[in-house]
């Protein structure tokens, strides 16, 4: 950054800056792309803190789930606790436990 100073330009700056993004943007799309455990997508779920919600809606959030995927999803988060389920079947509504 002195560089840049001493020089009275901002090339050196800037350089400095997208390299900076760049690796950012590389750590993103590594994340993005790796594959999420049942615990991962539930913890970020719950992060949402959506209420009530349906399956429908956990599938939104995760495109490429499947809907047994999904359900066993579901019924794991209700075995840890983290939220209680209402109805059957398609009448199903989640509701986070506080």
């Amino acid at each position: 950054m002195s560089q840049s100073d001493k020089a009275g330009k901002s090339t050196v700056f800037i350089e400095y800056m997208l390299k900076v993004i760049d690796e950012s943007l590389e750590q993103l799309l590594d994340f993005s792309n790796r594959t999420l455990s049942a615990e991962d997508r539930l913890e970020y779920f719950v992060s949402l803190n959506k209420a009530p919600f349906t399956r429908k809606d956990y599938m939104g959030i995760f495109k490429d789930l499947s809907t047994a995927t999904a359900s066993r999803d579901l019924k794991k988060g209700i075995e840890l606790g983290l939220f209680e389920k209402a109805g059957d079947k398609r009448n199903t509504v989640y509701r986070l436990r506080k």
